[in-house]
């Protein structure tokens, strides 16, 4: 009861900040609102999976970093000098005794670049200082940030669409994206990174302001520190957006980016010389293999091992895509969620088929989708040949669907797109927005 009080004040004090305020005129009020109240639905459906599908806490990711948190903030009575460092990530040895307490400040399986399991933790350690350990306003805090990550990629989508509906749907409607970026957890933040990202990056070319510096460079040390093979997948493909808008050719683009990320990688091997690639692949996917082995995963799915080799990872490549395009599969459909996953998948299957045998009919691919496409894909293919289980792999790549799925839409025939623009719910979606 105490939850839906406080959760239910946060709610309404964000949306009337989004209702009334100028920052997001570029959607009606009305738009607004139903964005905001679907996030809202969405966290409660989530933290109902949570409590109630999958009721023992100290698993549930919806409660742990709150609760690792709420850890944290006590040490802030104890020592504020302890908390304070062990936020800013400059801890002494004496603050130990601190850290242990939490018990996912630590990884049990870690063999990555970041443990991004502590930026979470953090934010709800600051956060409690306001809100004194209210999990219902911690969660409203997480659904503003998604949101307002989500308002971002509408404002960088309808820079390339004049679809507005298209945009508001990619950004806002994705049942994956919206269920998993609507709780305490990783991709809410990472929503607000990508969107941060992504809309500052626009403002920079277009009319450089100090403003959009700042949320650029703020949204790039988000997702280091939160999803770091994001920002790998999504680095080249920015890279080449750049080139192509200096030759103005897809070539050239191509040459001009392949030779920056040659000399990147010569001089990251240059820099951190045992430091490999291909073994960091491989101890992710061996990593994730022994968590779900231990915590008797129920939706695994077998995997091809890495072995360090290249040819191995270029042949999980497309099995990596398959993998996350295939599964759930209709034998493991058991509840709304896996049923809307699959059907999901059925709608990206389709606009895959659409812009592949539409393709020679309509005009080329622009570089912009070729960048959207090309990022998703890696996104995809990483999370596909890392993670084997169905639930990880929903989520790990809903975070980069909006970016699919806009772009799969504008691929598809004249034809097509005329027949959906002309249908009445479309106008009706597009008068009120």
């Amino acid at each position: 009861m105490e939850f839906i009080l406080f959760f239910l004040l946060g709610i309404g004090f964000f949306w009337s900040f989004i209702h009334f305020s100028k920052w997001f005129r570029q959607l009606s009020p009305r738009a607004r609102t139903f964005a905001w109240l679907l996030k809202g639905t969405a966290a409660i459906a989530l933290v109902f999976v949570y409590t109630k599908v999958y009721p023992k806490r100290s698993e549930a990711d919806a409660f742990k970093y709150f609760d690792d948190g709420i850890i944290l903030t006590q040490v802030a009575k104890e020592d504020f000098g302890a908390y304070s460092r062990i936020l800013a990530g400059v801890p002494r040895q004496t603050d130990s005794i601190y850290v242990n307490r939490m018990n996912y400040w630590f990884r049990a399986y870690d063999h990555g670049l970041a443990n991004d399991n502590r930026l979470v933790i953090r934010v709800n350690a600051v956060l409690n200082l306001i809100t004194q350990g209210q999990y219902g306003l911690n969660l409203c805090f997480f659904l503003f940030c998604s949101f307002l990550g989500g308002y971002w990629l509408f404002l960088f989508f309808m820079h390339f669409s004049p679809h507005k509906w298209v945009a508001f749907a990619a950004a806002f409607l994705l049942p994956s994206t919206l269920f998993w970026s609507s709780g305490i957890l990783k991709e809410a933040l990472l929503m607000a990174a990508l969107g941060g990202l992504m809309y500052s990056l626009l403002r920079v070319v277009k009319s450089f302001s100090w403003g959009a510096l700042v949320l650029c460079i703020l949204s790039v040390l988000i997702l280091l520190h939160l999803k770091v093979y994001i920002f790998i997948a999504l680095f080249p493909f920015v890279l080449y957006a750049f080139a192509y808008r200096k030759w103005q050719a897809f070539l050239p683009a191509l040459f001009t980016t392949a030779g920056l990320l040659a000399v990147l990688l010569l001089g990251l091997t240059f820099l951190f010389p045992s430091w490999r690639i291909l073994s960091t692949l491989q101890g992710k996917q061996f990593d994730f293999i022994q968590m779900a082995k231990a915590v008797h995963a129920g939706s695994q799915i077998p995997v091809i091992p890495m072995d360090g080799n290249i040819w191995t990872l270029i042949k999980l490549i497309p099995l990596g895509i398959w993998n996350t395009l295939y599964y759930p599969s209709m034998g493991m459909l058991r509840n709304a969620q896996t049923v809307l996953a699959f059907l999901e998948n059925l709608v990206l299957i389709g606009l895959i088929l659409g812009a592949v045998f539409g393709f020679p009919r309509h005009r080329t691919l622009g570089y912009w989708q070729f960048a959207m496409i090309g990022f998703s894909l890696t996104v995809f293919s990483l999370v596909g040949m890392t993670a084997p289980v169905v639930g990880a792999m929903v989520r790990y790549k809903s975070p980069v669907l909006p970016f699919l799925i806009f772009a799969l839409y504008h691929c598809q025939s004249q034809h097509f797109q005329g027949f959906i623009e002309r249908q009445k719910w479309i106008q009706w979606l597009t008068m009120r927005l």
